[in-house]
């Protein structure tokens, strides 16, 4: 199962405040041709659902999931601030 780091899920649920009222409740780790991207979504059927405090913060679905399985989401701390990085297992 994807590691979520303290950091990480504290930045993804402050992230979540800001969204506008009726937007969805969690954010979603999708693959694209680029490789990995957040977008909003609900939580569906088979889900991986990664919650704090009662709140879902972060969502995957099975094939994400998997590839990820190894991996560790953490916050990175940089001159033009934070942002989140997806380190490969087996490290």
């Amino acid at each position: 199962m994807l590691t979520v780091t303290d950091k990480a899920a504290q930045y993804l649920r402050e992230s979540l405040t800001r969204k506008e009222t009726g937007a969805p409740e969690a954010l979603r780790i999708v693959q694209t041709e680029d490789g990995y991207q957040l977008t909003l979504d609900n939580p569906k059927d088979d889900d991986q659902v990664f919650e704090q405090e009662g709140q879902n913060y972060l969502l995957l679905d099975s094939g994400v999931g998997e590839a990820l399985s190894d991996a560790t989401l953490d916050v990175y701390e940089s001159p033009q601030g934070l942002s989140l990085t997806l380190t490969a297992g087996g490290n």
